[in-house]
């Protein structure tokens, strides 16, 4: 995993530069030498993200799953078919699925400050309450936004 963190740091600089030429320039040679590099890349760059997503949302289920196997699993089992119905109404191909995977992380994260602040009520003040309207207004806006791009909205 340390290796493959260095391998994606050492191509995001690379990536970085290919994607200033090609809007510094706006031409079809810009974005061929960018598509070129992209196509050639991809199926290193992401495997590296999956896992270190699936990381994220390890940690979160841990979180919320008070380390208790069966409620972690039931948690799982929830959040997968949440994943799974977002998967089968995608109709935007990448960015669908980037779109449905910050969905399922957005709710993930609701859900979980959401406990915490049941948990911590008489502790809470105005910074958590900002933090619950934050998290809620992301939900909301990726979920907009992925009607939007399956034409269910305006």
């Amino acid at each position: 995993m340390k290796n493959d963190v260095m391998a994606l740091q050492e191509e995001i600089p690379v990536l970085q530069h290919f994607i200033e030429q090609a809007e510094f320039h706006r031409d079809e040679q810009s974005l061929d030498v960018l598509r070129k590099y992209w196509n050639g890349h991809i199926g290193s760059l992401l495997p590296l993200t999956q896992t270190m997503s699936e990381g994220v949302f390890e940690q979160i289920i841990h979180y919320m799953g008070s380390g208790d196997e069966a409620s972690k699993i039931v948690l799982r089992q929830k959040y997968q078919a949440l994943w799974e119905i977002f998967l089968r109404e995608n109709t935007s191909g990448m960015v669908g699925l980037l779109l449905a995977k910050e969905i399922v992380l957005s709710s993930m994260l609701l859900e979980l400050s959401t406990a915490k602040l049941v948990r911590f009520f008489l502790y809470a003040g105005g910074k958590e309450g900002r933090l619950m309207e934050s998290l809620q207004g992301r939900y909301l806006r990726r979920l907009r936004l992925f009607q939007k791009l399956k034409g269910q909205l305006p």
